[in-house]
């Protein structure tokens, strides 16, 4: 029985396309494209590019994506996880022979750091008050007080981006590029253009973000390859994800200048 890098092969062969061809096409290495037909899948980046890779090539011979990544689970990705976790081990005892000693000192820190927020957190004698010094607050009426709504049209785009996943990705403002490379979970991103955005994204699924304020509509799925997302004054509304707000902003806005 053919393995599936094998499978992957002969069937790209069948249909008289060439390595080449994908890689040009799909802009993944060659050297990747040829790390999965001899099944030689721990020579690619790991987590989620392996299966972003494969779901290209896939796309492109126009196979079943559901079979193929299944297989490609029950296969390697039990591999995978070990083979990862060994590189961990071996570069953590490379580059940090003393790891347990540093790892020791911080939990004890931690410790220490512990025992002083319980103590700090004791309950505490209230002081005495003078209660003939004691003066309300002054509470302004609901009428006195200014709502502030955010300004739209926009004169300017305003992105705040979250990862979630670990994530590649470029981001172009105005045309000039502000932010390329990969993205863990926890990090942030935010940039202010006066024209135009420019997305390329990795793990569509992997981030959430915000523009002017608002919240954005998901651009993808865990996995997806994204590019050319281009956003800009004019079409910022397409990326919201709910725009009655801005609608009923944008009506008062017009019917005042009228």
């Amino acid at each position: 029985m053919a393995s599936l890098g094998q499978e992957l092969k002969q069937e790209r062969e069948k249909r008289g396309i060439s390595l080449e061809e994908i890689s040009r096409v799909t802009r993944i290495s060659l050297r990747f494209l040829q790390a999965i037909e001899n099944d030689n899948f721990e020579l690619l980046p790991g987590g989620f590019f392996n299966r972003a890779f494969l779901r290209a090539y896939l796309r492109y011979l126009g196979l079943d994506e559901g079979s193929f990544i299944s297989r490609y689970e029950s296969l390697y990705s039990k591999k995978e996880a070990l083979l990862n976790k060994s590189k961990d081990r071996e570069w953590l005892h490379r580059h940090f022979p003393w790891a347990k000693i540093f790892l020791a000192l911080f939990f004890l820190a931690a410790g220490f750091g512990f025992l002083y927020l319980v103590f700090q957190m004791r309950p505490k004698p209230e002081p005495l008050i003078n209660r003939a010094r004691i003066v309300e607050p002054v509470i302004l009426p609901p009428a006195l007080i200014e709502e502030k709504k955010p300004a739209f049209p926009p004169n300017e785009i305003n992105l705040k981006i979250n990862f979630q996943e670990r994530t590649w990705i470029q981001v172009y403002v105005d045309g000039s590029k502000k932010l390329d490379g990969i993205k863990n979970p926890g990090d942030a991103f935010e940039t202010t253009a006066t024209k135009e955005l420019l997305i390329h994204l990795g793990n569509a699924g992997g981030i959430t973000y915000m523009l002017n304020g608002f919240k954005g509509k998901r651009l993808g799925r865990s996995g997806d390859v994204v590019k050319n997302i281009h956003i800009t004054l004019e079409n910022i509304k397409d990326f919201l994800e709910d725009t009655s707000t801005i609608n009923s902003s944008f009506t008062n806005l017009k019917e005042n200048n009228s």
